[in-house]
């Protein structure tokens, strides 16, 4: 019986996706012979105040103050690697790690696969005091690194987007041999893509129209009634079907029932819903944000994007890697919305060629991840449960190997400045 745990962290919904398509993948290949359990580090081992932090923490600062949160984000992005075990999100981690050794000891999983990097940065700080018998595993879920990735170096393999991300993760801390380019993670129902004909007939829609969908749902983003009325105003003299996937967004799906819609302009009023591919298969063009994974699931179905500018930093770089890719346009305001989506309309060559773009950047993560998970050795626990580890003493120790490992950076750091002034000085 190969044992897996799954790590992931309420921040969004999109760790906690990737946690289940993994253990979905898994038990599909592993049938009886995997059990996979999947624990929420924050709730399951840290504290309240940590857990609000993570999801409505996060919330509040890109929904009410972005341009603040932007400017931190860039500030940490680029702090010293070397720094990583006194980085701010090591308080965090820390909170976690004595019920996550007792986790790791209760049910003695041959794999760890971290769908967050706080669970990344706890193994790898577990591993500085207790020899983990078990692999682990880390995926990025963006097309660029976030802060405090650095922290994370201590786990067996982390996957990456592709191979552009390869230089970039070496920078970090991590060895070549660590780095898979296998993708992102994300539901194996984005890989299933049908004519557009078969799925405009299966969701009563008329085959010959233009249809684009619009996906801006709930949580820290609420704009996508916006989004609708300056879309509606962009091709007012056009003729198109609409396909409105408003998430957790009740507010928002309630108005929209409400409104008024042009006899030349129709708008299919979804709501939440859990058939997105299928929505996709049947649209000509997507407008939506720019995470990671529903970016990486708009590409799977081979879908021209239009995304909005207004965004977190991480999901800047995410439309900035697209662009170069030649996969998406963006917008900052609506004439620009205007004008990108007549563009489309118009142009059906370029539409083509996003599509063929798209097509270059697809790949099956979650499969090749299951199988990396299925191939690892089990796990012997003899030796780690003969120290008799007390549970009560973890975080202390922890935190010890942390202030020595950070003693012994700042020692080295005060060598290389007096080197370097003596240098200046010409004295040697």
């Amino acid at each position: 019986m190969k044992r897996v745990l799954i790590l992931t962290v309420t921040a969004g919904n999109g760790h906690n996706a990737c946690a289940r398509s993994v253990k979905e993948r898994l038990e599909k290949e592993g049938g009886e012979e995997v059990q996979v359990k999947i624990v929420d580090l924050l709730k399951s081992f840290s504290t309240p105040i940590n857990v609000w932090t993570a999801d409505k923490g996060y919330s509040f600062a890109v929904g009410r103050a972005l341009w603040i949160y932007n400017i931190i984000f860039d500030l940490l992005k680029n702090s010293n690697p070397s720094k990583r075990y006194s980085c701010p999100a090591q308080d965090i981690a820390v909170s976690t790690v004595e019920g996550l050794l007792g986790e790791i000891l209760t049910f003695r999983p041959d794999v760890i696969y971290c769908t967050h990097f706080y669970a990344g940065i706890a193994i790898t700080d577990l591993k500085l005091v207790y020899d983990l018998p078990c692999k682990s595993i880390i995926s990025s879920l963006d097309y660029c690194y976030a802060p405090f990735w650095e922290a994370t170096i201590g786990v067996d393999y982390i996957t990456v987007p592709n191979n552009d991300f390869v230089d970039d993760s070496i920078k970090l801390g991590f060895k070549r041999e660590q780095i898979l380019p296998y993708g992102l993670p994300v539901s194996e129902k984005s890989y299933s893509k049908i004519s557009k004909d078969e799925a405009r007939k299966t969701l009563g829609l008329d085959k010959d129209t233009f249809t684009i969908m619009v996906m801006f749902g709930g949580g820290y983003w609420s704009g996508g009634l916006k989004i609708l009325k300056n879309l509606l105003k962009s091709i007012k003299d056009k003729t198109a079907q609409i396909i409105m996937i408003n998430g957790k967004d009740k507010k928002g799906y309630q108005k929209i029932s409400k409104m008024k819609i042009p006899e030349n302009l129709k708008v299919i009023n979804v709501g939440f819903t859990d058939k997105v591919p299928l929505y996709m298969s049947a649209s000509d063009m997507i407008i939506n944000k720019a995470g990671g994974l529903s970016i990486t699931e708009t590409i799977n179905q081979e879908l021209p994007m239009v995304v909005t500018e207004k965004i977190p930093k991480q999901e800047e770089y995410n439309l900035e890697y697209m662009k170069k890719k030649g996969v998406v346009l963006s917008f900052k305001n609506r004439e620009e919305l205007k004008k990108d989506v007549n563009i489309l309309m118009k142009d059906k060559t370029l539409r083509e060629n996003m599509e063929k773009n798209a097509k270059t950047l697809k790949s099956n993560a979650v499969e090749k991840i299951a199988q990396l998970i299925l191939s690892q050795p089990k796990a012997d626990y003899s030796k780690l449960l003969r120290e008799n580890i007390v549970l009560s003493k973890v975080n202390t120790n922890v935190k010890r190997a942390l202030a020595s490992i950070n003693k012994r950076e700042l020692k080295n750091s005060r060598a290389e400045l007096k080197t370097n002034k003596l240098i200046r000085q010409n004295i040697i």
